[in-house]
């Protein structure tokens, strides 16, 4: 018996259209997962930000010659 070629194409057509979506749904949420969240974005900015504003000398952690490390 042969198949109605109408039918055969409905049927790959569709299946295309499944795969699409699915293919469609994975490349969304990978993209959700390789970012990191933006309270996280934002922390290492304001870190980043706090650094260039200390300038360089301010995180080497030992006390200017001559001064007492207590406060």
């Amino acid at each position: 018996m042969d198949m109605n070629l109408y039918l055969v194409e409905w049927w790959a057509k569709e299946r295309l259209d499944e795969l699409r979506a699915a293919l469609t749904r994975e490349q969304l949420a990978e993209a959700l997962r390789d970012r990191p969240p933006l309270r996280v974005t934002v922390g290492l900015a304001l870190i980043s930000l706090g650094q260039r504003l200390r300038g360089n000398a301010a995180g080497t952690g030992a006390p200017p010659a001559g001064t007492s490390a207590a406060f």
